[in-house]
């Protein structure tokens, strides 16, 4: 197959999923028009940082993230795992983003559920099942804040607020789904390109500002 790649800023806790990042990246598939292996996404994600914010407001934080961690990025992969939701560097990419404007425009996002989390729950957005041939265990979206918070209870609180919304196109599916599989982990990534700027994001809600 002809690889489509994209640049792509993988948001993760550094100190319990650096493993699966680092999966991730070594991935490749054969490309029949360069007619070699070759990586099935161009990895614009950086090491660990520590932004002091401390007498920053929400839209310098998010300058910094944007113009300095995530520049060019067009799709944000979310590394779901046990304690990804507390951390607030995480919350701060999510709001990147999600946040358009004239010189960085929002972001796609796809969220893979770990291992750890034994997540069983999956939702698809538009055009993503295609590269899955099991469709067993995907559900319909029940948009319910109660139910969401239930049956996701590791998604930080900022995608649970999106995928509770009307026009949000955030898929999210699990680890087995992807791992040993380049061309599902690239379809998925090319899905939430192309449904980018189709997505209604609110980042309304503030800032995390402590890790928990």
């Amino acid at each position: 197959m002809s690889i489509q790649r994209h640049k792509v800023f993988i948001s993760y806790f550094h100190a319990d999923d650096q493993y699966y990042k680092n999966q991730l990246i070594q991935m490749k598939a054969w490309d029949n028009e360069r007619y070699q292996y070759v990586s099935i996404f161009d990895d614009y994600s950086v090491r660990q940082y520590d932004i002091d914010d401390t007498g920053l407001s929400s839209e310098q934080i998010r300058r910094i993230i944007r113009d300095d961690y995530m520049k060019n990025a067009t799709v944000l992969v979310l590394l779901c795992g046990q304690k990804t939701k507390t951390r607030k560097h995480v919350d701060w990419e999510i709001h990147t983003a999600m946040y358009h404007s004239d010189i960085n425009p929002q972001m796609g996002i796809v969220v893979i559920n770990l291992p750890t989390i034994n997540q069983s729950q999956l939702y698809s957005c538009l055009g993503d099942r295609q590269y899955f041939g099991d469709t067993s265990g995907w559900v319909t979206l029940n948009k319910d804040a109660s139910y969401l918070e239930t049956n996701y209870p590791y998604l930080p609180a900022r995608i649970r607020e999106n995928i509770a919304r009307d026009n949000i196109y955030i898929p999210i599916i699990n680890w087995d789904r992807v791992s040993g599989n380049a061309y599902n982990l690239a379809g998925i990534i090319d899905v939430a390109f192309n449904n980018r700027y189709k997505n209604d994001y609110d980042h309304s809600t503030n800032l995390r500002r402590n890790n928990s």
